[in-house]
Parts: C-alpha cells; structure tokens; sequence
C-alpha cells in the first residue's frame, strides 16, 4: 500500500527540475532580443530617418520612459561630428525604433548606428545585434539644374549650366569628371568651372543665391570648354567620381539633355493664292525672326516699291520701350500696288538680343512681288442681316455685295456660274429652318452625309491626301438653292464689256420679308478652290437677310411677355400688326394683334424660353438654339406687305442685368423673407424679438402678394455659427394687409449661451426634403 503513495510523492518533486531545464533550453534561442533589420546601410544618396526592427516587443508601448536600444553617430565630410539635435531618437511602436533628422542628410556624411550595451526587454531578453552598422550618403548627386530639361531646347552656344547638388564637390572633381557629349563631335567635351561676376549673375537671376552664399561648394556653375554648333544635341554628363572635399565621390552617372538653338535666321512670308501666285496685295508681308529682335533695331527695316518707303508695325503686346523684344515684324496695307515688285531690307548690324549676325546673310535683301487683286464676292452681313426698306423713301431696298473681278454678267441661266438665286421664306418655320441651316454652312466645312440631304444634286468630289477628311465637305463648294421649286432668279448691274468687274459695290433689289440670297461665281471657284474639284469648280456664297420697316421689340417676364411693334423709319408704333410667337422649331405657341400703342400681350408663356437640340429638317443636330421666335406682320402705309422678326435672346448690350433691373427665369414666384429686430446686438441673458415678414414678388398692385399655404415656414431655426448649436421654434403666422404674411417671435438667450453670431433662417419640410431661407441675423 506504501510503495504506490511514494511512488507519486517522487514524481512530483522531479517535474519542476525537468521543467526548469526545459524552460532553459527554450530561452538560449527564443528569449533573444534580436535585431532584425536596420535601414538604410551602405550607400544612400537622401536619408532622412533610420529605422531599427527588432523580432518581438522590445518595450511596454506607450511608456514615455522605454529607454533607447542605439546609438547614433554621423560625422560630415571633413570629420567633425554632426551636432545632436540634427537627429532625434523614438520608439515607433514596441517593435520599431526611428532616427529622424530634420533634413535630409547632405552628401559626404558618414554614419555609425551601435546597439546599447545591457539593452533589454521587458520579458528579460537580451538584445542580440552586430557591433555596428554604417551608412554613407556618398559623393555630391545633382538635385537640380539650370536650364531644366523640360525647358532646353534651344540653349546657347556658349551655354552656362548651374547646378544645385547634395553636397559640396570640389572643383577640381568636377573639371574631371563632367563633361559635354555633342552631336557629332566624337570625343568628350571638357567642362571649366566658372567663377566670378558670370557666376555671381547667373545665381542672381535664380532662386539659389543666399543659399549658394552660405555654401558656394554646393552651387557649381559649369561650362563646356568649346562653342556648341547649333541646331546640335547636347549631353551634360554627370559622371562616376565626383567627390566632396573630403575625397567621398558619387557613384553614379548622370546625363542631362539639351539641345542647341537654331542659327539666327529672318523668314519672309505673305498670304497668296496658291503656291506660284504672288503676293496678295491686300494681305500684310511678314518677317519672322528665329530669335528676338530689339524694337529699336526691328524699327529700322524697310520695305520699298511703287515709289513709297513703309516702315515696320508691331502687334499690339509687343513692349513700347526700344529694349523690347520682338519675334517678327509685318508691313500692313493699305493695299500695296497691284503686280509690283517690293524689296525689304535690313540693317547693316542686324543682330538678335545675343549679338549673333544672320547664318545666312546673302539672303537679304529680299524681293517680292505681288499678284492682282483676287476675286472676289462678299456680303455685308452673313449668315443674317437687316435691310431698311425706306432708308431710301423714294427707291428700292437693296442687298449690297461687293464684288472684285469676277464675271462681267453674274446674273445667268439657272445655276451656271455668275447666278443669283432668292428664295422668300414666309411661315416662321421655313425662316428658322433656313437661318437653322445658314448658320450651318456659314462654317468652313459640313459632313458629307449632311450635305447629301440638303443639296439637290451631286457633292464635289471627296479630296485625299495629308490634312484632307474625305467625310466633309467645303460648304462653299455647294449650293443650297439648286432644286428649290420657288426660287428666282435676279439680275446684279450690268458691267459694260467682258473685263473682269472692278472692286465695287453693286445693290441686289429684293421685295418685303427674308430672303435667302446665294451667289454663283466660277471666277471664284478658279481662283480660290482645289483644283481637285475639277476645271469647272464653282464657288457659292451666300446670306439671309431681312427687308423690313418694322422693329420687334419682346419682353419675357414670369406672369406674362409683351410684344412692341415700331416703325423703322420713324420710330412710330404700328397698331394692328399681327404677332405671334413660336418656340425654336417653328411651333406657334401664341398670337395676338398690337394695340394703338403698338403692344401685343400675351398669357401663359413659361419664363423659361424653350431649348431646341433638333432644329430645321432632315434630322440635323444643333446646339445652342433657344429662345422664342417672335414675329410681327403689317401693312404699311401703302399697302405694302412687311414682315419682321425677332428671337428673344437678342438682347447684347441691352441685357437687364445692365441696368439693375431685377430678372428670373424660374416659373416659381420669387420669394421675399425678412426678419426684423428690436436691436442686434445683445448680452448673454436677454430677450431677442423678432418679426417676420414672408411675401412673394408679382407685377400686379404693389408687386407683392400672399405666398400660398403649400409654401409656409413652419419654424423658426436659431443657429450658433462657429459650433452650430441650433435653437428651434414653431411659426404661427397671420395675414398681413398688404398681402403677405408676419409673425412674431421671442428667444430668451440663455445665460451660457456662445459669444458671435447667430443666423435667423425660416424651414419648412422634413430632413429628406427641407426647404430653408436664411432671414437676417444678430450677434
């Protein structure tokens, strides 16, 4: 019975020593601080923090007492010890310890990080670690330059680069290994350093100049030992080796582009009709300089022929003073003489800003020739204009064109070259439909899908090559007329003779109303379209224009709109003109007939002016058409039939923003809250009385009414500005005798209420739907 009892008795007084001899095991491995990792080591160009990793808690995180497991110890290039504020040492969590200094180390800076003898954790481990670890953060590295890249590519030729390193560099470390690599030049150009007032100058004009005072090593100006060839590429090379003082040297290369400018050149150019034509004789002769000019010198160049001597002129933002400078010149007309030669000649000392003479002088100076008037055939106003039918009681309105070397008989058969079509456009839906297209084609090009539906017959070939889109179409290589069932032809004066017309104004007579207007000229067509068209190429230009004695005149306002209709002659209302509006594609929305006072009025039209996306026919897109078309229709005097139109969104220079005047285009009535107070400004502990006022706008009586009971406030917010606090109140209001609403309030400010200002703002709604306004405030 004894031997069993004892038996147990021995077993446990053996366990805690096997125990114990286990635990020892365990902590020869496990029970070691060790340091993981530690960076940076070796070489590293910018440091600016140290971070130690240790592989399990090395400290309680968070006490402010956790001793420090390294040391940290940086010398700069010539040996002497960084001062001890430079870094500062914490823990970054309980398994990461930081060095963080306050600015990037400069290069040739050489650091020691040792671990604290005896450091351990708070479970008794010991740190484990190697005797040191060593950084460095080499030779000098460029960390900017002058000219940057992204700016160099037209450098001089005797070109002065500065550089801002990482460190000092000694100089004679530089002339050894950086140099110039130049585009076809097949062997390495030095560089010298440049020193004194080049060097003091070019650091005055950049941002480094009290810097480089205070470390002139780390701001080296540098110069290749050999004029560069223009218009060459060039390499600034960084190279392996360029050392601080102390002997630490870069490790690495690097290389800078740069490209040299263009020798100094003057270009002559003017406008021609084609490539062998001369000069047109309305358009300016230009030079243009591949590098600036002086004013003063640009001022004397001259350009002489037919018997004259023209100076120079200069765009409107060249400098005024003589030290200006300039790009180019121009010699503008008045027209130059018609098929005469011009000569433009420089100045002797002809140089640019940086005193470089012509690369080419040989080619000054130059001669040019300009060609005959070209021809041509313009409208006064295009895609629309407005003729006043009595601005000549006793004649005929007239569309003035001028017209300058086309054919003698430009009124002809159908559409042969010289006809002149007219199309009277009556419903306001054909005017907007053809001022819709007009505007279209007033542009240089349209789509050839588009052109195939507005032109009754075929487009003109589709050009190729560089710079040409087969998918559009010249829009003065077409006609919009042909086909059209009711259109006339009209007879342009008579020129005497076959010689091509002179430069002049001839008057189309046109009838009341609009009228779209085009004419045909193969003379135009020869002189001024690709003869990929082909030999009998044709040109088209074309215009609206309105012939009228009378004036629209239409007000938009949210209750209603009125139209005022006026004599053009003298100013004198029209009384029973007919009078209608129309929305952007041509729908009539409402008429009426003027009054005596010549004013139509109307009920119902929404403020805000209907927006077309579609307009015309055919399924064509535009944008930006808006607005009410407004039309007016009278008989005058005479009996003659007049018609004049208007569209709502011609008002520049007459906007009511103007002159004051108070406009919207909600259809919801403008609302009018106020808030007035006893005083305000108050103490902690008083009373604020308050009376609020809610009307809306209108154009009846004294312009205010009563808001409907849909759109009552229903409380009052009080509300701190700064922290927010709100304070909250019910309205209870009561109709006012001139139309609009009050109702009175009182807020007792309680005595620990916040100092500034309070926002008065009335609410009504839930918090998925509010509607607020803000109505006075105190303070």
């Amino acid at each position: 019975m004894m031997r069993p009892y004892r038996a147990r008795v021995t077993r446990t007084k053996l366990w805690p020593k096997l125990w114990g001899l286990f635990a020892f095991g365990l902590c020869s491995s496990a029970c070691a601080l060790t340091l993981t990792g530690l960076t940076p080591q070796g070489e590293v160009a910018q440091v600016r923090q140290v971070v130690a990793r240790f592989d399990q808690s090395a400290i309680h995180f968070g006490d402010p007492k956790a001793p420090a497991p390294l040391t940290l110890a940086c010398r700069n290039d010539n040996s002497a010890p960084l001062t001890q504020t430079s870094a500062t040492g914490r823990w970054l969590n309980d398994k990461q310890w930081v060095f963080d200094f306050a600015d990037d180390l400069p290069a040739g800076v050489r650091c020691t990080v040792t671990p604290v003898r005896g450091f351990k954790s708070p479970a008794g481990a010991v740190l484990k670690a190697q005797p040191r670890y060593a950084f460095n953060t080499g030779g000098p590295a460029v960390s900017n330059i002058f000219p940057p890249e992204y700016d160099a590519d037209a450098i001089d030729e005797q070109q002065l680069f500065l550089l801002q390193l990482s460190g000092p560099a000694a100089a004679a470390s530089l002339s050894a290994h950086v140099w110039c690599s130049v585009e076809g030049i097949g062997e390495r150009v030095p560089v010298q350093v440049i020193e004194g007032a080049q060097r003091d100058a070019l650091l005055k004009a950049s941002d480094w100049a009290k810097d480089a005072k205070k470390e002139p090593l780390r701001y080296p100006v540098l110069q290749c030992k050999r004029t560069l060839p223009p218009d060459a590429k060039v390499q600034l090379v960084y190279g392996k080796g360029v050392a601080t003082p102390s002997g630490v040297a870069n490790s690495v290369e690097k290389r800078y582009d740069f490209k040299v400018r263009k020798p100094f050149a003057v270009s002559f150019s003017c406008e021609r009709q084609n490539a062998q034509a001369g000069c047109l004789p309305v358009r300016p002769m230009r030079l243009l300089f591949s590098a600036p000019v002086t004013r003063a010198l640009a001022a004397r160049i001259t350009l002489t022929g037919g018997g004259k001597t023209l100076a120079p002129t200069f765009d409107t933002d060249a400098g005024s003073g003589p030290d200006a400078q300039l790009d180019g010149i121009a010699f503008a007309p008045p027209p130059f003489n018609e098929q005469t030669d011009y000569t433009i000649a420089l100045p002797k000392d002809f140089k640019d800003v940086s005193g470089r003479t012509l690369a080419s002088p040989e080619s000054f100076p130059v001669h040019a020739r300009t060609d005959a008037m070209p021809p041509l055939a313009k409208f006064a106003a295009a895609p629309f204009g407005v003729i006043e039918r009595l601005a000549d009681p006793d004649g005929v309105a007239t569309l003035p064109v001028t017209v300058r070397r086309v054919e003698p008989a430009l009124a002809a058969q159908s559409y042969t070259p010289g006809r002149v079509g007219d199309l009277s456009a009556r419903s306001d839906a054909e005017i907007i439909r053809w001022m819709h297209k007009l505007r279209v084609y007033d542009e240089t090009k349209v789509s050839r899908e588009q052109a195939a539906r507005d032109v009754n017959g075929p487009l003109p070939p589709a050009l190729h090559g560089e710079n040409r889109d087969p998918s559009v179409v010249e829009s003065r290589t077409v006609s919009l007329l042909a086909g059209q069932s009711d259109v006339r032809t009209l007879a342009l004066p008579r020129q005497q003779g076959n010689d091509p017309r002179p430069f002049e104004v001839v008057g189309i007579p046109l009838a009341p109303g609009y009228h779209v207007v085009e004419i045909a000229s193969g003379q135009l067509g020869q002189a001024l379209l690709n003869p990929g068209y082909g030999a009998a190429r044709t040109m088209f230009v074309r215009t609206g224009v309105l012939v009228t004695n009378l004036a629209v005149h239409f007000k938009l306002g949210r209750e209603n709109a009125l139209a005022w209709v006026t004599t053009l002659d003298k100013g004198q209302p029209v009384p029973g003109a007919r009078v209608q509006v129309s929305d952007c594609n041509g729908k009539v929305l409402t008429s009426g007939v003027t009054d005596a006072s010549g004013i139509a009025r109307f009920e119902g039209l929404s403020p805000s002016a209907p927006e077309c996306q579609r307009g015309g026919d055919g399924g064509y897109w535009y944008s930006g058409d808006t607005g009410y078309f407004v039309s007016a229709r009278a008989a005058g005097a005479k009996g003659v039939e007049d018609l004049a139109f208007v569209w709502s969104d011609w008002q520049r220079g007459i906007e009511p923003w103007r002159f004051n005047l108070p406009t919207s285009d909600q259809k919801e009535p403008d609302r009018a809250v106020h808030t007035l107070f006893d005083r305000t400004l108050f103490r902690a502990g008083e009373t604020v009385s308050m009376k609020h006022l809610f009307r809306i706008k209108t154009g009846a009586g004294n312009g205010f009414a009563q808001p409907p009971a849909a759109d009552w406030f229903t409380e009052l917010v009080i509300t701190h500005l700064g922290s927010g606090q709100q304070y909250k109140q019910p309205l209870t209001w009561r109709k006012t005798a001139t139309g609009g609403l009050s109702a009175e309030s009182t807020f007792a400010i309680p005595a620990a209420a916040k100092l500034g200002m309070y926002e008065v703002s009335l609410r009504k709604g839930t918090d998925q739907y509010e509607q607020s306004v803000s109505s006075g405030s105190f303070r």
